[in-house]
C-alpha cells in the first residue's frame, strides 16, 4: 500500500468571505417575504400604557360588548422590556372567566381579565377602514 498525502483546500484559504444567510435572500419567495413583514409588525413592541384595575377593564369591556364597539387591548406581557403592539378586536362573548375576541385580521382568540394591562375603545371608523 502506498502512502498518499491529502491536502484540504477551502475557499477561505484563497480569500473568499462567505456572506452567510445574505446570499440566500434572493431566493425567498414574495409570499414568504410578505409573511415575514406581517410577523415583524405583529411583534412590534411599544411603551407601557397606564395599568388599569380589573374593575376599570371590566367596565370598558362591558360597554364595548353592549355597544358592539371595537377595542384595543394591551396585553400584560413583556418582550425584551417592552409590551406587544395592541390587539385590535371586538368582543364576541364571554364564558367561565374567558373573554372571546374577534381580531381585526380575522383570527379568533380568548383571554382573561388578568392578562389585560390596558383596554381602550377604538373609533369604529378606524376599525372598518382597516378591514378593507
Amino acid at each position: 500500500m502506498e502512502n498518499v498525502s491529502i491536502t484540504y483546500v477551502t475557499p477561505e484559504m484563497y480569500g473568499y468571505k462567505d456572506r452567510g444567510i445574505l446570499k440566500w435572500q434572493g431566493m425567498i419567495l414574495a409570499d414568504q417575504n410578505d409573511a415575514m413583514k406581517i410577523m415583524k409588525d405583529e411583534f412590534e413592541v411599544i411603551g407601557p400604557k397606564e395599568e388599569m384595575s380589573e374593575e376599570e377593564i371590566s367596565q370598558v369591556l362591558h360597554k364595548a360588548y353592549t355597544m358592539d364597539f371595537p377595542i384595543a387591548i394591551q396585553a400584560n406581557v413583556m418582550r425584551n422590556g417592552s409590551y406587544y403592539k395592541d390587539v385590535e378586536c371586538k368582543i364576541a362573548g364571554h364564558s367561565n372567566g374567558r373573554i372571546f375576541l374577534n381580531v381585526i385580521d380575522g383570527r379568533k382568540t380568548s383571554c382573561t381579565i388578568s392578562q389585560i394591562r390596558n383596554v381602550e375603545m377604538m373609533n369604529p371608523l378606524d376599525w372598518y377602514d382597516k378591514l378593507k
